[in-house]
C-alpha cells in the first residue's frame, strides 16, 4: 500500500512558480518578438513571408501556453484547498469521537 502526502508549503510554492514562470514566458516572448522584427524589417521576399507564416503558429500556441498553465494552477488550488477541507473535517470527526 502507498503512503501519500500532501505538502501544502511545497503546492504554495508551486503555486507562485506557476504564477512567475507564467509572467516570465509571456516577458520572454515579447522580448524575442522584439528583437526578430526588429531584423526582419531587412528581410525581403519569401524569407519574410516565411517567418509570418510561421509567427501566426507560434503565436497561437504562445496563446495557449499561459491558458495551460492557469489550468494546471487551478487544479493544483483545488487540490490544495480539497486536502485542507478534508483535515478540517477528518479533526472534528476526531474530536466528536474523543468527545471534545
Amino acid at each position: 500500500m502507498s503512503d501519500y502526502r500532501f505538502n501544502f508549503q511545497i503546492a504554495d510554492a508551486t503555486l507562485y512558480d506557476m504564477d512567475h514562470v507564467t509572467k516570465h514566458v509571456k516577458s520572454v516572448l515579447e522580448d524575442l518578438e522584439r528583437d526578430a522584427e526588429a531584423s526582419i524589417k531587412d528581410w525581403t521576399g519569401d524569407a519574410r513571408d516565411a517567418y509570418w507564416k510561421a509567427k501566426a503558429e507560434w503565436d497561437q500556441q504562445a496563446a495557449a501556453m499561459p491558458v495551460y498553465l492557469e489550468a494546471g494552477r487551478k487544479a493544483l488550488l483545488q487540490i490544495s484547498d480539497n486536502y485542507g477541507t478534508t483535515e478540517q473535517r477528518a479533526q472534528m470527526i476526531w474530536n466528536d469521537v474523543r468527545g471534545g
